[in-house]
């Protein structure tokens, strides 16, 4: 089959996928293109159609590029709408424009920083890593239930919880008692006999298998000193060099036990010269000793002694008590090491305490420190912005009279307020169980001038009115009656001069502006409060 021009031009055009226009028997032409191919001729590209200007094949995905065509390739690399699979295989397929929101934010297998420790980790293992690996997270101890760091608290276990329960020191002599840490010290003190005969029962055996053990062997031991039975009165130092050679002897005959390889005997040996231990008997004798049970070896024991001048009365007598001291005092020493080790831990740990302690305590201060100012700054912005008129909420109403009735505190001050933003400062006093004469059977209300911002560019003494009302707070809007009372100033009086103080110590109102007989059964109080309203007008 062959084509030429004309008959691919006039063959009817077809529209394809990517939007260009091409003869509708150009799939004709690229079978046979594809056979001649397989035949091993080259076809030469058309130089021309490379140059046509193409859209994007993610055209209908969005994006708006119009390439030539054989720049196509290296634009579908970048472009912005071919979709991806994310690098860090989180099995999301994306377009190639949403990966950095997607790698930043969204995507599961990105690297994030622990907010506690500083450690990285995937996203998905963030929880994870927080209740079960930071080292940083607080947890609590499951026995004593103390908050402390995750890298504190094995530690703490160890070492120092004292709700652990813990085997007894004295465990590999036969001890079976497990106790919580708290309860071991006395348990120390209370069994130190048992344990003593223990360690007695121990020794016994090893002693009655030496005495079977081949003659030969016995030339490994160390020479013991012939200081075995020292008195009960002998130094620290005398039972801390026997409680030593009594380790070395027992660690040694351990060995020469789990070997049943037979020790050659040597006649030149001196075995005599080990003090300590008897002369060996035969070898019958040993292989049917070693067999024989607790009870059996205890038999034999009265036959042991610690030097050859010594009878047996001594070995369960001086020996025996030396050996329990020894181990008592080693016990001892273990005990001050530990608790010694503890304690610096524990000061250690209380010095940061403190120091974290003292640090908040700063901070704390600081912050009151900051909120008080910053309630007085809405306090003043509050009263600056009241234009004259205030009113003042006494919250609590029911306390604070009876702190007046029994003299605790007579009157309170409501915040300042001004009657302008720039205006006089004032604040309104109230002795709730009355003044002077009015004490006990009125309501007391008075007005006192205060050192203001701008009392130099105000006229001074005062003048004008201020009005005080008292709130009825009657639901019913109807049944409603405030007590109002007009004051109008007098500047020949010192409660309008210009103040000296931050508040001027001279007031001027009513003494008996409210009786509290009706105040207190009226709906002048609702809610334990009761409701006071100045208003300041300033003449001119």
């Amino acid at each position: 089959m062959s084509f030429n021009n004309n008959q691919l031009l006039q063959s009817p055009p077809k529209e394809v996928a990517c939007s260009s226009r091409f003869p509708s028997n150009l799939a004709e032409i690229f079978k046979l293109r594809n056979i001649i191919q397989r035949k091993g001729v080259i076809i030469l590209p058309n130089v021309k159609s490379l140059s046509l200007q193409v859209k994007c094949p993610k055209s209908k995905e969005g994006c708006k590029v119009i390439e030539v065509l054989k720049q196509l390739p290296k634009h579908l690399e970048v472009c912005g709408y071919v979709p991806i699979p994310c690098p860090n295989e989180c099995s999301d397929i994306l377009l190639r424009k949403d990966l950095p929101h997607h790698l930043s934010q969204i995507c599961t297998k990105r690297k994030i920083v622990c907010c506690k420790c500083g450690e990285q980790v995937t996203a998905e293992r963030e929880q994870e890593h927080l209740h079960k690996e930071c080292p940083m997270v607080t947890v609590v101890c499951q026995y004593c239930q103390i908050e402390l760091l995750r890298n504190q608290i094995n530690s703490h276990e160890e070492f120092d919880c004292q709700r652990v329960i813990v085997p007894c020191q004295y465990q590999p002599m036969g001890c079976t008692t497990r106790l919580e840490r708290c309860e071991m010290s006395q348990h120390l003190q209370e069994s130190i006999q048992q344990h003593m005969n223990l360690m007695f029962n121990i020794l016994m055996q090893l002693s009655s298998a030496v005495q079977n053990i081949a003659p030969g062997a016995l030339q490994h031991f160390p020479a013991v000193p012939q200081s075995h039975s020292l008195p009960v009165t002998s130094s620290e130092q005398s039972i801390t060099n026997l409680l030593e050679s009594l380790r070395i002897g027992v660690q040694q005959g351990m060995n020469v036990l789990s070997n049943p390889t037979p020790v050659p005997y040597s006649p030149d040996s001196n075995v005599s010269s080990v003090e300590g231990f008897p002369e060996p008997v035969t070898g019958s004798h040993s292989h049917g000793l070693i067999e024989r049970n607790i009870s059996e070896q205890t038999q034999v024991a009265p036959s042991i002694s610690y030097s050859s001048q010594q009878s047996n009365k001594d070995v369960e007598g001086g020996a025996y008590v030396s050996v329990q001291q020894g181990y008592e005092l080693k016990s001892l020493k273990d005990q001050n090491v530990t608790q010694d080790e503890s304690l610096a831990r524990h000061e250690h740990q209380i010095d940061e305490i403190r120091g974290r302690n003292d640090n908040h305590e700063k901070i704390v201060k600081d912050l009151n420190k900051r909120l008080k100012m910053l309630e007085s700054t809405i306090n003043e912005f509050e009263g600056r912005t009241c234009n004259g008129t205030y009113v003042w909420k006494i919250r609590n109403y029911r306390k604070y009279r009876r702190e007046a009735e029994i003299g605790d505190t007579t009157a309170i001050h409501s915040p300042p307020f001004y009657s302008h933003f720039y205006g006089y400062k004032l604040c309104i006093r109230a002795n709730l169980n009355g003044v002077d004469s009015a004490r006990g059977t009125h309501l007391s209300i008075f007005i006192h001038f205060m050192q203001g911002d701008y009392d130099d560019i105000l006229d001074w003494p005062f003048n004008g009115r201020i009005i005080l009302t008292v709130i009825d707070q009657n639901p019913v809007c109807e049944l409603r009656h405030h007590v109002v009372e007009t004051l109008i100033s007098k500047p020949n009086l010192a409660a309008f001069q210009r103040p000296n103080t931050p508040r001027n110590h001279k007031g001027f109102g009513y003494m008996e502006f409210l009786p509290i007989g009706i105040l207190d059964n009226s709906t002048y109080v609702r809610n334990d409060t009761l409701i006071i309203k100045a208003c300041i007008l300033p003449n001119g």
